[in-house]
């Protein structure tokens, strides 16, 4: 994001109140320290108070989006709204928590969005996810609906399917043009979710490097491919979707470029300063061999490009978590 940009930005944020739901996750949490920056008024949702403080002058309130009164409440008022909130997990947790991960996220979607309609917010992104695309190369926003998602993943990639409808539903009906819907690819960084039962690939595998692991057991035989962002970009493209991307359809946000999970745990090793024998375990799915992002869209509507290489990003993850660890705050997370 140039200077130019974050100028825009400050004029159009500056003083004006604005909700982030999901205050405790990756997204909320980098997003509420860039918000607070430009001069907004920060509003933060979360199921429960932070392990890990919010900052200073953060107006935080704890309860479930599953609840439409809570969202009619935390809604009332709001200038804009960054709808962050939402329940994921790996290929295993999905198949566990099925329904939970379906039914959950589509009444925490619906409630925040709806209940943002009716409280007359201005301006709404909406995060998606690029698991909603079905098998293919190269995702290009055109293409989600063209078949299923792919079966690992399709509980949550359906939940976020209707509500990207439903962001339709509610232009068609009501005129209702104020909402950017984008589709991050796996975007990782500090505050993310390193629970050893829930963690998904980079935070996994930096913690369980840290902690000694070896053989380190990967999932496949390395060879899939994934687009990976680090989370200062990925609210990058949050901030210019707020920005320039209201009504027009769905946005992916990533690098662009394959990484193999080979390569990935070579950058992650190397991150972590370990050395642990790679045990590949190829009776694990590993799911789809290909997901990259077509990223023209953001290029051309937000004049969005990714800044931090993926080494870069995973050293800066490692780094964090290592502070966390060391501070007693691990446990936490």
């Amino acid at each position: 994001m140039t200077a130019a940009d974050d100028a825009d930005l400050g004029r159009l944020v500056a003083g004006t109140r604005i909700l982030v739901t999901g205050a405790t996750g990756l997204f909320g949490r980098a997003l509420i320290g860039r918000l607070l920056a430009l001069g907004a008024r920060v509003r933060a949702t979360s199921t429960r108070t932070p392990a890990l403080p919010l900052p200073a002058g953060v107006e935080h309130v704890a309860g479930s989006l599953a609840d439409p009164a809570f969202a009619e409440r935390v809604c009332q008022g709001m200038d804009g709204l960054f709808h962050c909130a939402g329940r994921r997990g790996s290929i295993g947790i999905q198949t566990r928590q099925a329904c939970d991960l379906l039914a959950g996220n589509i009444a925490i979607d619906f409630n925040a969005l709806e209940a943002a309609r009716r409280g007359g917010v201005a301006r709404v992104v909406y995060v998606s996810t690029i698991s909603v695309y079905p098998p293919m190369e190269v995702y290009r926003e055109e293409l989600a609906w063209s078949a299923n998602p792919d079966p690992g993943h399709q509980y949550v990639s359906w939940a976020k399917r209707m509500a990207e409808k439903l962001v339709e539903a509610q232009q068609v009906q009501y005129g209702a043009a104020t909402t950017a819907i984008v589709r991050p690819v796996n975007t990782f960084g500090p505050y993310d979710d390193f629970n050893r039962d829930s963690a998904l690939v980079v935070p996994a595998l930096i913690r369980r490097a840290l902690e000694g692991e070896d053989p380190l057991v990967v999932w496949g035989d390395g060879s899939a491919v994934r687009d990976f962002l680090y989370v200062d970009d990925a609210v990058d493209g949050l901030l210019l979707a707020y920005a320039r991307g209201l009504g027009a359809g769905p946005i992916n946000l990533g690098s662009g470029t394959g990484v193999s999970i080979r390569t990935l745990v070579e950058a992650v090793a190397a991150a972590t300063g370990r050395t642990p024998r790679i045990q590949w375990d190829t009776s694990k799915p590993a799911g789809e061999a290909r997901k990259v992002a077509d990223t023209a869209r953001a290029r051309t509507l937000l004049g969005f490009a990714p800044r931090v290489p993926l080494a870069e990003g995973i050293a800066r993850t490692a780094r964090w978590f290592s502070d966390v660890r060391a501070a007693g705050g691990a446990a936490r997370l």
